[in-house]
């Protein structure tokens, strides 16, 4: 019996470490599949609820047509039903490109493109390029070419981010001193990782609006999003028509770009979008406290 045990016992500790590592492996895959639907469901939200403004003083704040509310950015012109816009209906098409996520190995090229056209857009840029002294001179470059810098948060971790009041503070305190001592501007521009209306923070996004504007900064979501989807190779002529399909619903367009690692696709998009753009009479406009307030979710 002895013996047997013996020569049994290595099979037995094999047999037990398999099942422990088929066990690892699927709690693994398990995790990532769960993530990976977070980060989709975050995705899909931004898309679905991106057209409109929800108002939180309703019984509801899904998105219905008895609570959304009218925000002077629409093809049908004037102020809207909100009246804080001070947009007058001149017929311009006003166009705000914004990228979020950079800078990156793609900004450099981003930034040539719009040098080339003559155009400028809004960089909500992230605090993880300060580190890479090949990337770190960009923050600068945005400025000095005339393009808008604006804060994305410091990490863009949303298990961070928005884990605490005091989390948030933080990592708002940390991309705020960086832009301000790699370009002197003094940006009051913000727009919150998953944007205002994501469903990823564990506690309410209006406890994150509340400091925003205690500081007297100002959130802005977009209300066009071609789908350049993080981590995906996503089609170039998608991103086009994304953004050219949609134009004509408005007369003011913050559409949502990025310009991280994993987005070559929005940067070839980009000649084309701006060249569509441009032979619609577009006028490019920067974000600053002049802009339409385009909102997910107002707080």
């Amino acid at each position: 019996m002895i013996k047997r045990l013996i020569v049994a016992g290595p099979i037995i500790v094999s047999l037990i470490a398999l099942i422990i590592s088929v066990i690892s492996v699927v709690n693994v895959v398990d995790i990532n599949r769960r993530l990976k639907s977070v980060s989709l469901n975050s995705y899909v939200e931004q898309t679905l609820v991106s057209n409109y403004i929800v108002d939180p003083d309703s019984d509801s704040t899904e998105v219905k047509p008895e609570n959304i509310v009218t925000f002077g950015a629409s093809a049908e012109g004037g102020t809207g039903e909100t009246g804080e816009t001070g947009e007058t209906d001149d017929g311009v098409l006003r166009v705000y490109l914004t990228f979020d996520d950079g800078p990156s190995s793609n900004t450099a090229e981003i930034l040539d493109i719009l040098k080339r056209h003559n155009v400028h857009a809004t960089f909500f840029v992230n605090g993880t390029a300060s580190d890479d002294p090949g990337l770190r001179p960009l923050y600068k470059r945005i400025v000095e070419d005339g393009n808008q810098i604006a804060m994305h948060s410091y990490s863009h971790k949303y298990s961070e981010i928005y884990s605490s009041e005091e989390a948030f503070e933080t990592d708002l305190d940390k991309i705020h001193s960086l832009i301000y001592n790699e370009t002197g501007v003094d940006t009051k521009i913000y727009r919150f990782p998953g944007g205002s209306g994501n469903t990823v923070s564990g506690k309410p996004m209006s406890t994150f609006a509340d400091i925003l504007h205690e500081r007297g900064y100002e959130y802005y979501d977009w209300n066009i999003y071609p789908g350049d989807r993080s981590g995906q190779s996503y089609p170039k002529d998608s991103i086009i028509s994304g953004v050219m399909g949609n134009i004509g619903d408005y007369r003011s367009a913050i559409i949502l770009l990025h310009d991280s690692d994993n987005h070559d696709s929005t940067v070839d998009a980009l000649p084309e979008i701006v060249e569509d753009l441009l032979a619609h009479d577009a006028q490019f406009c920067l974000i600053d406290d002049t802009t339409p307030v385009i909102q997910q979710v107002m707080y």
